[in-house]
């Protein structure tokens, strides 16, 4: 057995407030110091927040397909922090890594920081059970008793950023080596939002207390999506944040504040923004108006227009697809999606042609997970429309 030190990846019952209901407070450490510097080895074009403005997608030149980072002898999806290339940190939901190895087995040395940590892993294409990982230094076979030969494994983390970072530290390769990794699909979709997005509590139910242990972004709707349509998927997402208020009301590092970020919680730690997605799609304004706050009023519709132009400027050809789906209902559903709409109005009349709406129902009681949010059979709902939006933008 070879080590290798890696140096070369709704309508609620009853009068239930429904949203990113009782989504835990994990704000306190979003603003911790870590490892600065861009995320993905290629210089830093992003900034420490939003950016007005930004070129139309209708001059802008033809841009060649995605290209991952490659860090670590793995290639990464998602956001990652490669300010130490041999000992890179990942935390967004969904982001992971895929590696090629010539084998029988593989092993992963990983640092867990905060919260226990759910994974999931796909061996030569077969999902595999997800496994935990508790706090500190850990080893984990991700892989083992394969015919000798070439295999390809990919790492999936099902945990949101703020509970915590995960940092790859090595692999262990039983019976052979690790080889250049496979390459991407060359179609990548960055998908913004909250809690649903997240996944959170989607394999639970509505009898549960607890909805982080239940949660997996492996079957929550930008996932489904990305398998359906060939596409990697990087989730910038967190429970309870919104685009002006958090679920609790606070205006403490919303998700347009910390959409920047290469890492969740670590405000230093910037991502560079060298990757570019033929599609975003966001699913924020649940927590701005749940739990009885009320209209969140123009600031709303202000700074999603900001997050627009934000989004244009880091990304001139990406066609953007907003939503708001699907826990809200009624007078609290209007207001937001009457918000959006608006806002995306305005973008269009700056001559953002690639700006649209996309509707998705409430969901109904039969599709309730752990604390309202929605189950795995709404989520496949969800990507079905979104599915097929995206191919008729994208012609996919």
């Amino acid at each position: 057995m070879r080590a290798l030190t890696l140096a070369t990846s709704i309508a609620a019952i009853g009068a239930v407030t429904v949203g990113c209901a009782a989504d835990p407070d994990y704000r306190g450490a979003a603003d911790a110091s870590g490892v600065g510097g861009g995320a993905g080895g290629s210089g830093g074009s992003g900034g420490a927040g939003l950016v007005p403005g930004g070129p139309s997608p209708d001059a802008a030149p033809a841009v060649s397909p995605p290209a991952g980072v490659v860090a670590a002898g793995v290639r990464w999806f998602g956001r990652v922090d490669t300010s130490d290339a041999t000992k890179p940190r990942f935390s967004w939901s969904g982001t992971g890594f895929a590696a090629q190895f010539s084998g029988t087995s593989l092993t992963m040395h990983l640092t867990v920081s905060g919260q226990t940590q759910i994974f999931k892993t796909v061996i030569d294409g077969a999902p595999q059970p997800p496994f935990t990982a508790t706090p500190g230094q850990g080893t984990f076979p991700l892989a083992a008793g394969l015919a000798a030969g070439t295999h390809t494994v990919e790492v999936y983390r099902q945990t949101e950023g703020p509970q915590g970072e995960s940092q790859l530290t090595g692999l262990t390769v039983g019976d052979g080596t690790l080889m250049d990794p496979p390459a991407g699909s060359g179609r990548l979709i960055e998908v913004i939002g909250d809690s649903i997005t997240c996944g959170y509590g989607i394999l639970g139910t509505t009898a549960d207390s607890e909805c982080f242990t239940t949660e997996s972004h492996w079957d929550a709707y930008a996932a489904v999506v990305g398998r359906t349509l060939g596409a990697e998927v990087s989730t910038i997402a967190a429970s309870g944040r919104g685009v002006v208020r958090n679920y609790p009301g606070d205006t403490t590092n919303t998700m347009p504040v910390i959409y920047t970020r290469a890492l969740s919680n670590t405000k230093a730690s910037v991502w560079d923004f060298h990757v570019e997605p033929q599609a975003v799609v966001i699913n924020l304004g649940t927590n701005d108006i749940s739990n009885g706050k009320g209209d969140p009023g123009a600031v709303f519709r202000d700074t999603y227009v900001t997050l627009l132009q934000t989004i244009r400027a880091y990304y001139p050809h990406a066609y953007v697809i907003c939503t708001i789906a699907p826990l809200l209902t009624g007078s609290e559903l209007a207001i937001i999606t009457g918000h959006i709409k608006s806002a995306i109005d305005a973008r269009n009349a700056a001559g953002d042609s690639k700006v649209s709406f996309l509707a998705i129902p409430a969901q109904t009681s039969d599709k309730f997970a752990c604390q309202y949010h929605p189950n795995v059979a709404e989520n496949v709902v969800m990507a079905d429309l979104l599915t097929a939006e995206l191919r008729v933008k994208l012609g996919w």
